[in-house]
C-alpha cells in the first residue's frame, strides 16, 4: 500500500542490506514505493532493485498522486525490466499493471511495503539520500504540504466544472438559435433540403457544399431539380457557408467542452462521477452549489436538485410533488417501470450522497464499488 506523508510512521528501525545475488529458489519479488523511491525485495527482506525519487517536494508529491490514482511510474517499470532481467517471474504489489510475462500478485498489504515503512529512515541515509533525520523530517513536512495544496486546488475545481456547466448551457443555447436561423435562411435557397434534413451537422454538410445542383445526395440532387426555393447568387452562398461554419465550430466548441467537463468532474468527483455518471455529476455540482454543499445535503434533497420549480408549484397546491429532478435521466431511472421509478431514485440519491461526502472529505475512489452495490440494489427492485 502507498504510504503517503500523513500516514507516515517516524520509525527509526530496520536494516538496509547490500543487493543480494538471487538463487534459483528466490524467483519472487516484493515491491514498495515510499517517498524516497521504489524499491523492490526478496523474501529476506533484502534490497534487490531500487530506483531513488527526486529530493524536490514537488516532484515526489506528484509521484505519491500518480501512485494514489494507480498508474504505473517510469521508476517502476524500469525496475520490472531489471527483475525480469535477473530472472523473477512473480512480483507483490498493491497495483498491477502491465508488466508483460512477469505474475503480478496484488496485495495491499506484504513484507516488502512494511520492510519499507519501517527502515525507510535508515534505508534513505544508507543510499545518501538525505545526510540526516531532521533533513528526512524538512522532506516530508514539504511533501506533506504539497499535497494538502493539491488537495485543495482538486476541490476547488468544481468551482470551474459549476462555471464550464454554465457556460455549456449558455452554448447550448446559441447553437439552438444558430441553427434556426441557419434552417431558415438556407430554406429560402433549398427548402426541401431543410424539410428533410433534422440533424445540424448533416444540414452543415449540405450548406457548405455549395451548389444545391451539386450536392452528393442523389436524392437532394433530384429535388434541387425542381426546388421551390430562391436563386441565390455566389455571394449570397458564400455568407450562408461562413454562418454555416461558425455554427459547426460551435458544435465543435460544445462537444470538446462535454468532454473537458466530463473528465474534470472524473478527477474532482470520481465517485460521484461513477454514481451518476460524470455528466450528471458535473450537472448535480453545478444545481447545489459545489462539492461541499452537496455533500452536505441530506439526500432527499439531492434527489430533487433540478426539480425546484416542480417542488413550488406543490407546495403552492398546484401539482403533485415530484420524485426526482435531473436523477430522472439516470439510466436506471430511465429502465425501471413507474411504479419502481420513485424507489430507484432514492436509491441513487442516497447512494449519491456518500460518494458526496467520500469526495468531499476521505479522498478515497470507491467509485467502482458503491456503483456494484447500487446495481445490485437496482436489480433486486426491479426482480419485485
Amino acid at each position: 500500500m502507498l504510504i503517503v506523508p500523513d500516514a507516515l510512521q517516524f520509525i527509526v528501525s530496520g536494516t538496509i542490506k547490500e543487493p543480494a545475488k538471487e538463487k534459483a529458489d528466490k524467483m519472487r519479488a516484493f515491491l514498495g514505493i515510499h517517498i524516497i523511491g521504489v524499491f523492490a525485495f526478496d523474501k529476506n527482506n533484502d534490497i534487490i532493485a531500487y530506483r531513488l525519487f527526486s529530493k524536490k517536494p514537488e516532484t515526489i508529491a506528484e509521484k505519491l498522486k500518480a501512485v494514489k490514482n494507480n498508474e504505473v511510474l517510469p521508476e517502476e517499470k524500469e525496475i520490472i525490466e531489471e527483475l525480469r532481467k535477473k530472472g523473477y517471474k512473480e512480483i507483490v504489489t498493491d497495483r498491477c499493471g502491465d508488466f508483460g510475462d512477469i505474475i503480478c500478485i496484488q496485495k495491499k498489504e506484504h513484507q516488502g511495503i512494511e520492510t519499507l515503512n519501517s527502515s525507510f529512515r535508515k534505508i534513505a541515509i544508507d543510499l545518501r539520500w538525505a545526510s540526516s533525520q531532521a533533513e528526512i523530517n524538512e522532506i516530508l513536512s514539504k511533501v506533506h504540504a504539497e499535497l494538502t495544496k493539491s488537495k485543495l486546488r482538486e476541490k476547488k475545481n468544481d468551482k470551474i466544472i459549476i462555471q464550464a456547466v454554465n457556460t455549456l448551457d449558455e452554448i447550448d443555447k446559441v447553437i439552438n438559435v444558430f441553427v434556426e436561423h441557419l434552417r431558415e435562411w438556407y430554406g429560402l435557397y433549398f427548402p426541401e433540403a431543410v424539410k428533410r434534413i433534422s440533424s445540424p451537422e448533416k444540414l452543415i454538410e449540405i450548406v457548405c457544399s455549395g451548389d444545391k445542383k451539386e450536392v452528393e445526395d442523389k436524392e437532394l440532387r433530384k429535388l434541387a431539380e425542381k426546388t421551390a426555393g430562391m436563386d441565390f447568387s455566389d455571394e449570397d452562398l458564400e455568407e450562408v457557408k461562413k454562418f454555416a461554419k461558425i455554427v459547426s465550430e460551435t458544435i465543435a466548441l460544445k462537444k470538446s467542452l462535454n468532454k473537458y467537463i466530463e473528465e474534470s468532474t472524473k478527477t474532482t468527483a470520481p465517485n460521484l462521477s461513477a454514481v451518476a455518471g460524470p455528466l450528471m455529476a458535473a450537472r448535480l455540482l453545478s444545481l447545489a452549489g459545489g462539492l461541499e454543499k452537496i455533500s452536505r445535503l441530506p439526500s432527499s434533497t439531492i434527489q430533487l436538485l433540478g426539480a425546484e420549480k416542480a417542488l413550488f408549484r406543490h407546495l403552492r397546491g398546484e401539482g403533485k410533488a415530484p420524485k426526482y429532478g435531473i436523477l430522472f435521466g439516470h439510466p436506471y431511472i430511465q429502465k425501471a417501470g413507474k411504479k419502481n421509478k420513485g424507489k430507484i431514485a432514492r436509491l441513487i440519491a442516497s447512494k449519491l450522497s456518500i460518494a458526496a461526502r467520500m469526495d468531499m472529505f476521505s479522498g478515497k475512489d470507491e467509485g467502482e464499488k458503491l456503483k456494484k452495490e447500487l446495481e445490485e440494489q437496482v436489480n433486486k427492485i426491479l426482480k419485485h
